[in-house]
């Protein structure tokens, strides 16, 4: 018996990284899962891999038609929600003082306004259904750790640390439990060229009480946590899973504008 039969779960950027190691877990914990993200090929071959109980769904989390359909499609395969992952994220660095409007936007509307349209549209189901639910947000600890050169996506994720409190706020009354994920620094496709920099992973490994770089299945379980009925009377928090880097200072003049390029890079 898993500890999540009969439930249905909708997790963004599916195909890889921290969605993909949710997916695999809550399947393996007795869930069906209907995976979205924007890269069609690479999200349909995970659902097979998966299984029956995997559903791959391919879209833009800034499309309000596409998270519309996403949620459509999940309810018209599995009849039903029950937890969404809101997780689908991009990064990339720029000084503020030469930094592109379009790539900041770009950042804001994935990692922010996505994750707005997805609790929109999710909770419309939720509340349609009347039984509940539990919706959890990717935050990151950069929803209060500033860090040089990622000023878009800094306020993105601090934007999504506030919406889930105001969206915890607005939907409890519905029985809606709202969360956010705050990942410290870990092994996922989007992190890759800062820790390709030499003495990246050496530094954040050196700030991190528990002296290692985060893996997938360490948010995974998280979520797993705060998507289960293990969490009936949570709502409205921020959980950093991050190793405890937070309770520590980041190592000092530590500059993404030297380990990442502009390009954004999803996870």
């Amino acid at each position: 018996m898993g500890v999540l039969d009969g439930k249905v779960a909708l997790i963004t950027g599916g195909g890889s990284g921290i969605g993909l190691a949710t997916s695999q877990l809550f399947a393996s914990e007795g869930a069906q899962v209907a995976m979205f993200d924007r890269n069609a090929d690479l999200v349909n071959e995970t659902a097979r891999e998966i299984g029956s109980s995997a559903f791959a769904i391919s879209g833009d989390v800034t499309s309000e038609d596409d998270v519309a359909r996403m949620v459509a499609s999940c309810v018209e395969r599995f009849g039903r929600l029950d937890i969404a992952f809101n997780n689908a994220g991009i990064a990339g660095a720029a000084p503020i003082h030469d930094h592109e409007l379009s790539h900041f936007q770009h950042v804001i509307d994935v990692c922010l306004t996505g994750v707005f349209l997805c609790l929109k549209h999710q909770s419309k189901q939720l509340i349609a259904q009347g039984q509940g639910g539990s919706l959890i947000n990717t935050a990151s600890i950069n929803a209060t750790q500033a860090t040089k050169g990622l000023s878009a996506y800094c306020s993105a994720k601090a934007g999504v640390a506030m919406l889930t409190k105001v969206s915890a706020l607005e939907l409890g009354e519905h029985g809606i439990r709202v969360n956010a994920i705050g990942p410290g620094h870990t092994r996922t496709p989007m992190t890759e060229r800062a820790r390709d920099v030499e003495g990246f992973d050496e530094a954040m490994i050196g700030a991190t009480p528990l002296g290692r770089l985060g893996e997938p299945e360490d948010l995974a379980r998280m979520a797993l946590f705060l998507g289960s009925d293990a969490s009936p009377w949570v709502s409205g928090q921020l959980f950093y899973v991050d190793g405890g880097i937070t309770v520590n200072e980041l190592p000092p003049g530590f500059n993404l504008l030297e380990a990442q390029p502009r390009q954004p890079r999803g996870d």
